[in-house]
């Protein structure tokens, strides 16, 4: 298995506090071993970033959120995880495994922000 770098920048526009934007990658179909969020220098504490594992053109299956992280602009390293279910749909206590990309595209959604080009640039780890 091999680990993939892809980078997702977003340019957000609006009004100060409530600017928002977002952007979509297509990227092989793997797990998410690990996300990096490098915020802008002048993105506001307020500034909310969804990371998404989008569906198929088909729409099925539905999208999956990945990560979020709300009111932030400190960069950061994370490593989201799902919760493990057993063949009887039961969640298993403390069980988690790694987001699998299935749509084969990763959406990004930057709000409450200012208007910023590159106002957050995400980098996403994905195992193939």
């Amino acid at each position: 298995m091999t680990i993939e770098l892809h980078k997702i920048s977003v340019t957000t526009t609006g009004s100060a506090g409530s600017a928002s934007g977002s952007a979509i990658k297509a990227v092989p179909k793997g797990k998410i071993k690990a996300v990096y969020i490098d915020y802008n220098a002048s993105a506001p504490a307020t500034t909310d970033v969804t990371i998404k594992s989008e569906a198929d053109s088909t729409g099925v299956p539905p999208d999956v959120t990945v990560l979020t992280r709300s009111d932030s602009k400190t960069d950061g390293w994370f490593y989201p995880k799902v919760q493990v279910h057993d063949n009887a749909a039961a969640a298993v206590t403390g069980a988690y495994d790694d987001p699998v990309v299935h749509g084969g595209v990763i959406s990004v959604t930057v709000a409450q922000a200012d208007a910023l080009a590159d106002c957050v640039v995400v980098y996403i780890f994905v195992e193939v």
